[in-house]
């Protein structure tokens, strides 16, 4: 089942126009010259390295994090023929300690000049709830496309729309939504921590996301969320934990909420796999 359809904001669309005209009547992207096709459109969460189930991870400032309950919104997802600009530069030290610290700003407009043409398409905003499909593929549905190599993709982070009714209704408003607790040395907190990502749209884009994707008839693209690396350098034991041991709600100035505001926009939060159609 899909989501309705939401009018994408004024400058996403203004940027991504040329790419999407002349698209024929079968394929909304068939007329940009390539050959037209159909593919499938997914979601799943990514399952941190030497664990069995999403949600479950050991930060890299060693805080054990178990996620009870975890939702997004996010969409549109546009995939591009051109490889992230990430993967042509320099790959030294500082090279990458710079581009964590400067995606997501300062390439904020490069993607959609950059990435050539789109060659596959999204164009909803989706729920996602990262723990109910224990690991699984959600698939959204079908998608319009163009035969070919796609090599980097981008999607938007927004708040809830109204079109999606009830199935929001979790979010509360809110972007992301996350809950779960989080232990360390005998140390032990529940959090509670909401993210928003209101316009304008260069603040809520996910860029130059590498991919290396074939794209064909009937095959799956699934786009994989990897929650494990949005934790990257929280320092939960900057937290106030009330003497009730009722979970924290964590607030925009702690460096927990800051860490997940920007990880979650790198282009290392998502990555994506294809799963070819079955052979006719």
């Amino acid at each position: 089942m899909t989501t309705p359809l939401r009018t994408t904001r004024r400058a996403f669309t203004t940027l991504l126009g040329a790419a999407l005209l002349g698209g024929g009547a079968a394929c909304g992207l068939s007329g940009t010259g390539g050959r037209g096709i159909v593919f499938r459109m997914g979601l799943r969460t990514g399952i941190a390295p030497g664990e069995t189930q999403p949600g479950h991870f050991t930060t890299d400032t060693g805080w054990r994090v178990a996620l009870t309950s975890a939702r997004m919104v996010l969409g549109p997802i546009y995939l591009f023929e051109n490889p992230s600009p990430l993967q042509t530069r320099p790959t030294g030290r500082l090279w990458r300690r710079m581009s964590e610290v400067l995606v997501p700003s300062a390439y904020a407009h490069e993607s959609f000049f950059s990435g050539g043409q789109v060659l596959g398409e999204w164009d909803r905003e989706v729920v996602f709830d990262l723990l109910a499909e224990g690991g699984a593929t959600r698939v959204l549905g079908r998608s319009p496309g163009i035969a070919g190599m796609a090599r980097s993709f981008s999607l938007l982070l927004q708040p809830p729309s109204q079109a999606l009714g009830a199935e929001a209704a979790p979010l509360e408003g809110r972007s992301v939504l996350l809950e779960g607790t989080a232990s360390r040395e005998g140390q032990s907190l529940a959090f509670r921590v909401a993210l928003d990502f209101p316009p304008p749209v260069e603040t809520q884009r996910v860029e130059f996301v590498p991919i290396e994707v074939e794209l064909e008839d009937d095959g799956l693209f699934v786009v994989e969320l990897q929650p494990h690396r949005w934790f990257a350098g929280t320092l939960f034991e900057r937290l106030e934990v009330p003497t009730s041991g009722a979970a924290v709600t964590v607030p925009p100035e702690n460096q927990v909420h800051r860490a997940l505001l920007l990880n979650v926009r790198r282009h290392t939060a998502f990555s994506a796999a294809w799963e070819p159609g079955s052979a006719p």
